[in-house]
């Protein structure tokens, strides 16, 4: 680790680079946040003052540059466009879930939090996955489960122009090179591993899964049909409210494969992740 860390802050002359995860919500980035703070210790920050960053780059920007200890940061509210600095040399990974079986997860946690009081929370706790998906279909709770995606990609969250924010939320998904998918985890890291190399030497995204609610053995597309029957009659008013997150997916999964396949040596690389997950359930066994 001492090694590879310091191969990773011996370079003075040129940007610092900084690998920013947009951490958007049961997109399982609490566990690629272990990854992270596996690989930094101290110089990755888990940043949690929202407020401040959905002001975008001009908080992002003056904050990038003030704490040059970061080399890498994860947010919930990573506001896109993001600072364009001479100094600091952004790397965003994005990882995408299909819409339809996030929302599942979404009411799992919701319903298993404790301690708190959200409106989310609260009904979460005494209603049905189908009551729950009525309710949030309805104007007032926020857009969690509302082409969720397509908002935070486009910078704005709580916007009501849909077209133009799927626009821009497609443009920064195909300006992104570090783009996974959460039902092909172990393939996305192999991927993020690739395209990281250059910029942080020996980084290793092997993980222990974290604030996982359950293991499901289907596949994704069997536990998404699942969802779909759950939601019965209002099945097609939820795909609705989904439609512009529909189409980010697929277009996300577009990209993912068009990314993978720049990847060399693709099974031996796969091997060797989970060779080293297999270490990792080891080690903290």
């Amino acid at each position: 680790m001492l090694s590879r860390l310091r191969k990773l802050f011996s370079g003075q002359d040129t940007a610092r680079p900084v690998l920013v995860h947009a951490h958007m919500f049961k997109n399982a980035g609490t566990t690629f946040d272990w990854s992270l703070r596996r690989n930094f210790g101290n110089h990755f920050v888990d940043h949690r003052a929202d407020d401040e960053m959905k002001r975008g780059a001009a908080y992002f920007g003056p904050w990038l540059q003030e704490h040059t200890h970061c080399r890498a940061i994860s947010s919930h509210w990573i506001t896109p466009p993001l600072p364009v600095l001479d100094s600091v040399d952004i790397a965003l990974c994005l990882l995408f879930r299909d819409p339809v079986e996030r929302m599942r997860s979404v009411y799992q946690f919701e319903r298993q939090q404790e301690g708190v009081d959200t409106p989310g929370s609260i009904r979460a706790k005494k209603m049905s996955f189908y009551e729950y998906m009525a309710w949030q279909m309805e104007p007032m709770p926020g857009p969690v489960v509302k082409n969720y995606h397509t908002r935070y990609c486009s910078g704005d969250y709580l916007g009501e122009d849909l077209p133009a924010m799927y626009e821009r939320a497609l443009a920064l998904l195909e300006g992104t090179r570090l783009v996974g998918l959460v039902h092909r985890y172990d393939e996305s890291m192999v991927l993020f591993e690739h395209q990281l190399e250059a910029q942080f030497p020996g980084i290793d995204l092997s993980y222990l899964k974290q604030n996982v609610l359950s293991v499901a053995e289907s596949t994704h597309l069997q536990r998404r049909d699942a969802v779909i029957g759950e939601l019965g009659d209002i099945a097609d008013t939820v795909l609705a409210a989904n439609d512009y997150d529909m189409r980010l997916f697929t277009a996300a999964e577009q990209r993912f494969e068009s990314l993978l396949a720049e990847v060399p040596d693709l099974g031996s690389r796969l091997s060797d992740l989970h060779a080293r997950n297999t270490g990792l359930r080891e080690q903290y066994s």
